[in-house]
């Protein structure tokens, strides 16, 4: 997955957000729908009504050779269905007024439409007494981004400027994949490559993710469902008079038992409620200020601490010079060598799978958006490579394209593409072929994946899993991280080679 395209993953996946970095850096980095809704895991035993979860094995982000840290969380897809499930349950205060929807509907279209934005991001947490914020949270920073015009939702481009005293002190550049990073104030200069996982974190505290959401769906089928819109008092944000909108969405996250369930103990649904207070200015219809707060359980569960982001000196679809996202050492600055990424940090980031490298691939038999039946048994003496995905899944659209072009560079070479469709919730037939024709995609697409990916222990959406000649796994990623095409080409074309 491009750079550009873990921003826009981070923006889909960001309503399920924990407060523990760590937790959301790992969902964000490694590119996974995951069917997790992580949570702090209690030095003790729950109190009643907790639902047992699973345990990902998550390494503290930053901590140079530490110790993983066992993280609980809640199980969101229902075992034979695959997808998340959300259902809603008004409250019986929920209501739907229809000038405030009408205004929020206003600003989603607004949204869809942006192709570039300029302004200063500040993000604001309250928190429990006794806990810290990570270094650099609550920092004020300029953000420039450019969106791609070949593709609507792609980021062609971005400036990120660290600020203090209304002046830069740190700037962090991205296109074309490449990340670029100046010390001001100690007079560095870092060169990323393709890398921008050291500054993910800072990019994605001031990402207007909010458009992104918007640009990408927003609502997906199986994110939290909005049960209520209400207008609130009209305010002046940044000089700007703003409408003030308070939208409430609710989900039931149902339970999955871990090895810590004891036995016959009934496992509770967890509602979770999401409310946004948003400020939208009447000259652009975007977002002025937003503040968030999550509960579980009517807030016997509590949730993340609340967020309030506010953005000023905003400027939407104005010019923006592509010269802004290109660096070069400035003249006396030092420069500094990469962090190294560990060689196991992949393996360290996300679930193994029951099947590795070597290992004789499970045999199937699935039945292709074309008609007929494909079997493992029928592709022998050919290189498979094999894409899990699911229409809801934004991780899997991002590399999509990656997988089309692979299709075509190594077509009447011995290779055989197939995106698996799984975990969709209904219609699932329908939905891929209507999506994989809206997109002219033209590598095959097999149905109903569920059970081959279970067999092969996917927990997780983009799985590529590629198959060699005599049978045997060449590759088995889950997620999508760096340049997928590289790592692709080079793993086909060592497999045609054997």
């Amino acid at each position: 997955m491009s750079t550009a395209s873990q921003i826009n993953s981070a923006a889909i996946l960001v309503r399920m957000k924990s407060f523990n970095r760590s937790i959301f850096m790992f969902i964000v980095v490694t590119g996974i729908c995951a069917n997790v809704f992580a949570q702090d895991t209690a030095p003790t035993k729950p109190a009643s009504g907790v639902v047992a979860g699973t345990h990902v094995e998550i390494k503290q982000d930053g901590a140079a050779g530490g110790e993983p840290r066992k993280v609980k969380g809640v199980m969101v897809f229902k075992e034979g269905s695959g997808a998340p499930t959300a259902t809603t349950a008004a409250n019986p205060a929920d209501t739907i007024d229809p000038k405030a929807k009408a205004i929020y509907d206003a600003s989603v279209a607004a949204a869809k439409k942006v192709t570039s934005f300029d302004g200063v991001t500040q993000m604001k947490m309250v928190i429990p007494q006794g806990e810290e914020l990570p270094p650099g949270f609550g920092e004020p920073a300029r953000f420039v981004m450019v969106f791609d015009p070949n593709d609507g939702n792609g980021v062609a481009g971005f400036r990120l400027e660290v600020l203090k005293d209304a002046k830069p002190t740190r700037i962090i550049t991205n296109k074309n994949d490449n990340t670029a990073v100046t010390d001001l104030t100690a007079k560095t200069f870092l060169d990323l490559g393709t890398n921008m996982n050291p500054v993910m974190e800072d990019v994605i505290q001031h990402f207007p993710r909010w458009i992104m959401e918007q640009k990408m769906g927003g609502e997906e089928e199986d994110a939290p469902k909005p049960v209520s819109f209400t207008l609130e008092p009209e305010e002046t944000v940044d000089g700007t008079p703003c409408d003030v909108v308070r939208i409430v969405r609710q989900m039931t996250l149902e339970p999955q038992p871990d090895g810590d369930a004891e036995e016959g103990e009934k496992l509770t649904p967890q509602t979770v409620r999401f409310t946004e207070t948003i400020a939208f200015a009447r000259s652009d219809n975007m977002p002025r200020r937003i503040v968030e707060t999550n509960n579980m359980n009517g807030g016997a569960m509590g949730g993340p601490p609340p967020t309030t982001t506010n953005y000023s000196n905003v400027k939407i679809n104005s010019t923006i010079d592509p010269a802004l996202f290109i660096q070069k050492m400035p003249e006396g600055f030092t420069k500094v060598d990469a962090p190294k990424e560990e060689e196991d940090e992949g393996a360290q980031r996300t679930p193994a799978l029951a099947f590795r490298v070597g290992d004789q691939a499970p045999d199937f038999k699935l039945t292709s958006i074309a008609g007929p039946e494909v079997t493992l048994d029928s592709l022998k003496g050919k290189v498979v490579l094999l894409d899990f995905w699911a229409t809801w899944c934004g991780p899997c659209k991002q590399i999509m394209p990656v997988i089309q072009s692979i299709s075509e560079e190594f077509k009447d070479k011995g290779v055989a593409v197939f995106g698996v469709n799984t975990w969709e919730k209904k219609d699932g037939v329908v939905k891929a072929k209507t999506y994989m024709e809206s997109k002219k995609y033209t590598y095959g697409c097999l149905l109903a994946g569920e059970e081959l990916a279970k067999t092969y222990g996917i927990t997780g959406i983009p799985t590529l899993i590629l198959i060699n000649k005599d049978g045997t796994i060449a590759l088995a990623e889950m997620g999508a991280g760096g340049d997928t095409k590289k790592m692709l080409q080079e793993a086909i074309t060592a497999a045609l080679a054997k």
